[in-house]
């Protein structure tokens, strides 16, 4: 075709006199077309992509297909937060996420062998191919427009620092979908812990709990801020519990610590309105773990504090 400055005028993203097939890590992102919409939000979508993705991460690494597809697979998320995530088995982990509308990945690209161009090319391609074979089939609805927005945007991750701030990016991403509940309240993680049988955790900040006492429960429920009760939360997600956490801290702060929970939909974080960490914000938070749970544990309660006012209450 004869180039036509008045059409021909897309200016490529792309570095300037980088090497894209000459190895080196790198933090994808795509998006959906806007005509798309939440394109990948039902779940057999987030399958296709899934295995299309590890597909092309085995192609790019010359890694055997069946090593790339023989992950552990993904904890299933909550209905109210649809997306998939998970990481290939080149070393060391690298991790994806699948959002409704958009996509985030690492990917190394070994020296020598295919641009990272061509993978994500090929990624996108056979994406769009398996959609329309789930269309004509009469499996999956039409789309109008496109898929894939025309581009994708990447960052060459150059130290092991920033490799690992990436990784915790992607993971905590899908957790990034707050949902707002019906007392005001953001929460984070799965959200069908609210309806369980909440047993709360409330202890003075002098009392030293008998950990091997900390009894059955369906959900575990509490703000966990006296030291106490922190003792209590590591012991309760070494466990791998149900828990849901009201802590003094926001949801722009989620430790990594609370990330193998949140992806294995055993915690909910609910953001209080009340954030100071001040004496009387403590007081809210217990008031509000005493007044929604079903029953309570004190393993430990001053006598005359705050608490054992609060209980008398």
């Amino acid at each position: 075709m004869t180039f036509d400055p008045e059409k021909h005028h897309r200016r490529s993203i792309r570095l300037k006199g980088h090497d894209y097939a000459g190895g080196g890590l790198y933090f994808v992102t795509l998006c959906a077309h806007r005509d798309a919409g939440k394109v990948f939000a039902p779940k057999e979508v987030r399958e296709m992509v899934a295995q299309e993705w590890e597909a092309a991460v085995a192609a790019a690494v010359g890694a055997p297909l069946v090593d790339a597809l023989s992950v552990d697979a993904p904890m299933p998320a909550p209905a109210s937060a649809p997306f998939e995530k998970g990481g290939h088995k080149v070393r060391p982990y690298l991790p994806y996420a699948i959002m409704p509308d958009h996509f985030h990945a690492l990917i190394r690209i070994a020296p020598g062998g295919t641009s990272l161009g061509d993978v994500i090319g090929a990624f996108k391609s056979r994406v769009v191919h398996q959609y329309i074979q789930h269309v004509k089939s009469g499996e999956w609805p039409p789309f109008s427009g496109k898929i894939w927005h025309r581009n994708y945007y990447e960052m060459i991750v150059r130290a092991p620092d920033a490799e690992k701030k990436i990784a915790n990016y992607i993971r905590m991403n899908p957790w990034r979908c707050v949902q707002v509940f019906g007392n005001g309240l953001r929460g984070m993680g799965n959200p069908a812990l609210w309806n369980a049988q909440k047993t709360g955790i409330l202890c003075s900040r002098k009392g030293v709990p008998d950990i091997d006492e900390i009894p059955e429960a369906d959900v575990y429920f509490g703000g966990f801020h006296s030291p106490p009760e922190k003792r209590i939360l590591e012991e309760l997600l070494k466990r791998r519990a149900n828990i849901i956490h009201c802590p003094a801290w926001g949801l722009d702060n989620v430790a990594e610590q609370f990330l193998p929970a949140l992806e294995e939909n055993r915690l909910l974080i609910l953001e209080m309105k009340d954030r100071s960490g001040d004496l009387a914000a403590a007081e809210r938070r217990n008031r509000f773990v005493i007044q929604n749970s079903d029953r309570l544990w004190t393993p430990c309660i001053t006598p005359g504090g705050m608490l054992d006012r609060l209980l008398k209450e």
